[in-house]
């Protein structure tokens, strides 16, 4: 039926774009729909299934194609309700050419057929998001980007933060001190690095699967340091954030996260890397904190409340 209204050719490129297109769903759906699960929060009415067009015109065809790439199609089931992709696609060619020579390309697409596609994804939503989706908060794509990257800059740090507390406590001579040592502040966990305790003490000290536990040396440190890393720059997401210095990027064609100046973009990862040496260096890393000011004008904007956590997806 397809074939005979749309023409041959036309169908066996729709066909064919089915699993490129099944990617890209899926990974608009756990990497943007689903942005703001951990935050309780949702798009802007109708953008949650809406907000799909916007991939889709930000990547080219061939970009797309890579999220398809190394997927292996669905298995055959006795209820399914199509014979298999290929098998489809194999069946239409063997129709008679139907002279029907217009690139499907330049078609137009099927929304072009609604006249308020909008409503349409505004009351799709209410017809397919569970019933307790009614009582999230929505937010702009913007600040859902921006909320998301917050709260995983301090879930990423929390370890790290919470490592320094308790090197700290131990180090610490006074009972008053021991018990009282809180979260500490970016500045302090660089001159803990600079006291030579981070792998002395602080590294022990964040959690690692069972099967780590037993590295010692070298490889215990190569196993650690990349947690020690993403913990480092999520404190300094967070400074920057509060100092305004960070900026939400939706980056429909590539992956969310937060936007940087131009010189962390370009010296952060290095800062970082010489931090979390064998012989931490942290003088990178604060010679580019020197020109950053937190809003609120203390030395340390951190929470206590808990990839880098500068992109996902």
């Amino acid at each position: 039926m397809a074939a005979r209204h749309a023409g041959r050719d036309a169908t066996v490129a729709a066909l064919r774009a089915l699993p490129v297109v099944h990617a890209a769903h899926t990974h608009y759906w756990q990497t943007y729909a689903g942005m703001g699960r951990p935050l309780g929060a949702l798009p802007p009415v109708g953008e949650v299934h809406g907000g799909f067009l916007r991939l889709l015109a930000a990547r080219p065809g061939e970009d797309l194609a890579t999220l398809a790439a190394g997927r292996r199609p669905p298995r055959p089931h006795r209820y399914d309700s199509h014979p298999p992709t290929a098998e489809r696609i194999a069946l239409v060619e063997e129709l008679p050419a139907d002279d029907r020579a217009d690139d499907p390309a330049d078609a137009p697409t099927a929304l072009g057929l609604l006249r308020e596609p909008g409503k349409v994804f505004a009351e799709l939503e209410a017809r397919t998001l569970p019933h307790e989706a009614a009582g999230l908060r929505r937010m702009s794509w913007d600040d859902l980007v921006m909320a998301r990257a917050v709260a995983d800059a301090e879930g990423w740090s929390r370890p790290l933060r919470l490592a320094v507390a308790r090197a700290l406590r131990s180090e610490a001579r006074d009972p008053d001190e021991q018990a009282g040592t809180a979260l500490p502040g970016l500045e302090e966990v660089l001159d803990a690095f600079d006291r030579g305790l981070l792998w002395m003490a602080v590294a022990d000290r964040i959690p690692k699967p069972p099967q780590a536990a037993r590295l010692v040396g070298a490889s215990a440190r190569n196993f650690i340091r990349p947690k020690v890393f993403d913990g480092l720059a999520g404190m300094v997401h967070l400074r920057l954030v509060d100092a305004g210095q960070a900026a939400p990027d939706i980056a429909w064609s590539g992956c969310p996260g937060i936007a940087l100046p131009e010189e962390w973009e370009k010296s952060m990862d290095d800062a970082l890397d010489a931090a979390v040496a064998d012989t931490p260096d942290t003088a990178p890393l604060r010679s580019l904190l020197a020109g950053v000011t937190p809003a609120w004008g203390v030395s340390d904007p951190m929470r206590t409340t808990g990839s880098s956590p500068r992109r996902w997806g």
